[in-house]
């Protein structure tokens, strides 16, 4: 206890005990002032609303106690009308302060709820961030800044509050740390401190979800909280690469990096279609087919069973592929450009709709 709070809070409240037993009467309003400043300061101390009123009660046995060391002793009927005065003084100043306690918890925690919403406001936007400068309004919010952190971005079919809670839900038992949340556009965004079988978890959020269709992207951890506006990035392109692949559930940005790519520059991923694959465009059948050989790794036999078509008919297909894009043979078919190419008409839907 320092002296500040010794000066400006328990003494004058002590004080005001002595003199309603003594005058035998309650604690006038302006002696009130002090049990709700006092229930004030413990609630932005952050100690719990139990330790408070304990504090009271101590202080009521202490004061009890050296009433019966007074040097005038006390007849037994004076110490019990003195118990019984010291006891409603202290109810009503513990009333008093438990109210003004909650009222500044409410406003606290509206205040520090804005401070993480402007904080994950600016982590997902695309200003360059001074680690320091984040991990000191992180820290405001309870954020334990020096451990590892990454982010989450949670996107459902119906209600994002609901998608959200169920998402800190399933994290908040492996947590001892705080989470910041905020959103951007239709999108939660959750900064969570890395915790073992993480992942894990979100898997079955997302498989419990039932029709509420979600899915979560992912960021990579970093190393502190200051680092993670990375990782927000990351979580939020994670998400968009799972939608535009029609994927529902996690999908980890480590996984759809390559996509991320290709949809993060649609204009060059374009031209890498139109170069590679621009005889094919006019015959959807085609690039199907080229897209599930490629797949099964250049078998004909699991490409018909896939497309339900004869293997002759995947043969003379696998001709006109190799014929249209002036390659010697169906092996040479494997390479990067095709392949990029082939997942950005996949991803996109149509050339002619990458833009939207």
């Amino acid at each position: 206890m320092d002296l500040e709070d010794l000066a400006g809070a328990i003494t004058p409240n002590i004080r005001t005990l002595l003199h309603c037993v003594a005058q035998r009467r309650l604690p006038a309003a302006a002696e009130l002032t002090t049990a709700a400043d006092l229930g004030e300061r413990r609630a932005i101390q952050g100690v719990p609303i139990e330790a408070v009123v304990t504090s009271w009660h101590r202080a009521e046995r202490e004061v009890f106690t050296w009433l019966a060391t007074v040097d005038v002793p006390l007849t037994p009927d004076e110490h019990r009308q003195s118990g019984r005065d010291l006891a409603a003084a202290v109810d009503l100043l513990t009333a008093t302060s438990t109210e003004a306690y909650r009222r500044a918890r409410t406003e606290v925690a509206a205040h520090l709820e804005q401070i993480a919403t402007d904080l994950v406001s600016r982590l997902t936007g695309a200003e360059r961030l001074d680690p320091q400068v984040i991990e000191e309004r992180a820290r405001l919010v309870g954020v334990a800044v020096q451990e590892p952190h990454r982010a989450l971005a949670v996107r459902g079919s119906h209600l994002l509050p609901r998608a959200q809670r169920l998402v800190l839900d399933a994290l908040r038992p492996m947590l001892h740390s705080r989470t910041v949340v905020g959103a951007r556009d239709d999108v939660a965004v959750i900064v969570t401190p890395e915790a073992p079988g993480l992942v894990a978890a979100l898997t079955r959020v997302a498989r419990s979800a039932g029709r509420d269709a979600m899915v979560i992207g992912v960021g990579l951890p970093r190393p502190r909280f200051g680092e993670v506006a990375g990782s927000c990035r990351e979580a939020m392109s994670a998400l968009e690469a799972g939608r535009r692949a029609g994927n529902l559930g996690v999908v980890e940005f480590a996984t759809v990096a390559a996509d991320v790519l290709l949809l993060e520059n649609p204009l060059d991923a374009r031209q890498v279609v139109d170069s590679t694959l621009g005889p094919l465009l006019g015959k959807p059948a085609l690039v199907e087919t080229l897209r599930v050989y490629l797949h099964t790794g250049l078998s004909t036999r699991a490409t018909a069973a896939a497309l339900r078509l004869h293997e002759n008919t995947v043969t003379y297909r696998v001709r006109q592929i190799t014929d249209a894009l002036h390659v010697d043979s169906a092996t040479a078919l494997v390479r990067a450009d095709i392949l990029m190419a082939l997942r950005f008409h996949q991803l996109d839907g149509a050339v002619r709709r990458a833009g939207s």
